[in-house]
């Protein structure tokens, strides 16, 4: 939810600001890139799913086999495949939410109703089965896993304190490169320590690497910290950074916020644009803009 800057000059920080972001499509294109590395040959001689369950019978049996969720289905059979063997536990956190979404997939396809084939619901009831069962293995191995994204997936999922304090340490150390993850997190700092919230919006901005990905909430909020700290000069500065980025708002109640109290705008001005294009050329960096100075 974006926070709205022309209801009030002083707007109260909510802490709704952000929205849950599941994330796998980069942890898992991570591990079939490694496997694909391994073998030196890329996607050009990758097996199929086909061949995949024709010599591993074993890693689809337990799946419904219809035509349904069948690019869930692929998804979790890719994972099982290149890490049988794996000691490191980093692909079921991808493996978890495509379990996610495959149970989904699952449940919604067993409610519909086969008149011809009715054998289709029961290899749907083991996917389902399947999907359920698997979840809570894995949720069980990985509840004190090291892995930044699985202490995540456990805290996000199952609310559990210690996997978000490891989690919170990670990204405080810059373990975490997933924007979406940060702005998650920055959505529980913020009830305590807006200092602590603006840093990890910070580092959630410099590991954009499309401006037009950016969740524009971040500037919002940015801009509410700014106004409940009296720092008008912050508010100021990413309410110009918001405007550029979200079409829906105009430059009124920025220019109000400069007239009332006094702001140096050209300077501040100068700065918006410094942050527009570092966002746009994907090399933003508040150290190098001076952004804790303002």
């Amino acid at each position: 939810m974006l926070i709205s800057f022309k209801t009030s000059m002083k707007t109260t920080t909510t802490t709704s600001l952000f929205s849950k972001f599941p994330t796998k499509g980069r942890v898992a294109a991570l591990w079939l890139a490694a496997a694909s590395a391994l073998t030196g040959c890329g996607d050009i001689f990758e097996p199929t799913i086909s061949e995949i369950c024709e010599s591993h019978s074993e890693i689809c049996l337990d799946l419904s086999l219809d035509a349904r969720c069948r690019a869930e289905r692929a998804e979790i059979i890719r994972l099982r495949y290149y890490n049988q063997d794996s000691i490191d536990e980093a692909y079921k956190y991808p493996l978890l939410l495509h379990f996610e979404e495959y149970l989904v997939c699952v449940e919604e396809a067993q409610h519909i109703e086969h008149v011809k084939r009715k054998g289709k619901e029961a290899t749907r009831l083991k996917g389902v089965i399947t999907a359920q069962r698997e979840i809570k293995r894995l949720s069980r191995e990985t509840k004190n896993s090291l892995d930044p994204y699985l202490s995540y997936y456990h805290w996000t999922r199952y609310n559990d304190k210690d996997a978000f304090h490891r989690f919170e340490r990670y990204a405080a150390s810059n373990r975490v490169s997933d924007p979406k993850l940060l702005v998650e997190l920055a959505s529980v700092q913020i009830k305590t320590d807006q200092e602590r919230t603006v840093n990890t919006l910070y580092r959630a901005l410099s590991l954009y690497t499309d401006s037009d990905n950016i969740d524009v909430s971040i500037f919002y909020s940015l801009a509410s910290m700014g106004m409940d700290k009296d720092n008008f000069r912050l508010a100021y500065v990413w309410y110009g950074v918001a405007e550029y980025y979200d079409e829906r708002l105009n430059e009124t109640q920025r220019m109000q916020l400069g007239k009332k109290y006094a702001l140096p705008v050209e300077i501040l001005d100068n700065i918006v644009d410094e942050i527009v294009s570092s966002l746009n050329s994907a090399t933003f960096d508040a150290d190098s803009l001076k952004l804790h100075k303002i």
